[in-house]
């Protein structure tokens, strides 16, 4: 069987086993691996300056930010560090074009919903939409009845 891409499905997700919880953050159905990737690098920026602010750069007075120790989880800076590994984002669009999944994952302790304290963790993943060549309806050579 012989399986073509017909495109690449991305998200972004977060889940809390702890809290019984799973939220669908945002996502994209892309052409090419490349807008994929485009996309999963505005949706890291978007997490880390939510999960990770940086001083004098979003809406909370520089006062309210404390720095987080190096060793701390801190999610923002995991997606914020993978937003500039451009040689790590190459090997990943390898994967994609080989019709592999690929993932940036981070976690760490949270606030949910102003009631409890629980593990969340982020996901931005992407796979190749994958169809079956030999059963897919676009391959099929209409038939028309003899008259």
């Amino acid at each position: 069987m012989t399986a073509v891409h017909d495109g690449y499905w991305c998200e972004v997700v977060a889940r809390s086993p702890d809290a019984a919880g799973e939220w669908a953050l945002g996502g994209y159905g892309a052409a090419t691996p490349s807008l994929a990737l485009r996309w999963l690098r505005g949706q890291a920026r978007r997490l880390s300056d939510a999960l990770d602010p940086l001083p004098g750069h979003g809406p909370f007075p520089v006062r309210s930010l404390r720095p987080v120790a190096p060793n701390a989880p801190n999610p923002g800076r995991v997606f914020r560090e993978w937003l500039v590994d451009l040689r790590y984002q190459e090997t990943q669009l390898s994967a994609l074009l080989d019709g592999r999944h690929i993932s940036v994952n981070a976690g760490g302790p949270d606030r949910v919903g102003g009631t409890c304290d629980a593990d969340v963790y982020y996901s931005l993943s992407c796979r190749p939409i994958a169809l079956d060549f030999l059963n897919d309806w676009r391959s099929v050579t209409p038939h028309y009845a003899d008259a």
